[in-house]
């Protein structure tokens, strides 16, 4: 994570985590990484601390509405990043500072074989 986090933001969002593994979500999904989460509940519980909206010490901040999009991002991103790590995709920063995705020519042929297949 490149971003510095208040260390009660770190340990709610430890929380979150560790409750995802023990309903064994991050399997359900085939995830093989929790890094993309924590940065997720971070940026989520600090962005909600500095608007006023919770206390860092409130144990459950998001309603449930929240919490399922908040899931959602978790298993796209923690996807698309574990694409990038086997070099079928790969990024770059636009003008907003807003990571792109793209495929790579390794991740052309993959699909293209998969869609002959």
């Amino acid at each position: 994570m490149d971003k510095i986090y208040q260390p009660e933001i770190i340990r709610l969002s430890e929380i979150y985590i560790l409750g995802l593994k023990d309903s064994d979500f991050f399997e359900e999904y085939d995830l093989n990484s929790t890094e993309y989460a924590k940065q997720i509940f971070c940026d989520r519980l600090t962005e909600k601390f500095i608007q006023g909206e919770v206390d860092i010490f409130d144990e459950n901040p998001f309603s449930e509405e929240e919490f399922e999009e908040i899931l959602k991002i978790i298993v796209a991103g923690t996807i698309l990043y574990e694409m990038k790590d086997k070099g079928l995709v790969n990024s770059y920063e636009d003008e907003n500072t807003e990571e792109m995705f793209f495929l790579t020519e390794k991740g052309k042929k993959l699909l293209k074989k998969t869609k002959k297949g």
